[in-house]
């Protein structure tokens, strides 16, 4: 139980490391602080998907936080809609 704890600690601190340094400024400043409020807060599943959604790159990641684009993934909208309403 505590290995999965530590293993989760890790994977959580990689995330939020990923999140502040994207590639493009905007989505530095967009992920960073939500990464750091929100992702301890999140499942591992739920960083998982995260993780993934960090993948897709920061022009979709920009362009899907400021309705420019959508998507049907139901995991990457609620991971979306927690984005804009930090933003909010």
């Amino acid at each position: 139980m505590a290995e999965d704890f530590n293993n989760k600690q890790i994977f959580l601190k990689k995330l939020i490391y990923r999140s502040k340094y994207t590639g493009s400024k905007e989505t530095d400043l967009l992920l960073g602080k939500f990464a750091e409020l929100h992702l301890p807060k999140l499942t591992f599943k739920e960083l998982v998907a995260y993780e993934k959604l960090l993948t897709t790159g920061d022009p979709r990641i920009w362009k899907l936080s400021i309705n420019l684009e959508y998507t049907y993934n139901e995991k990457e909208k609620k991971l979306i809609n927690l984005i804009k309403k930090f933003v909010d």
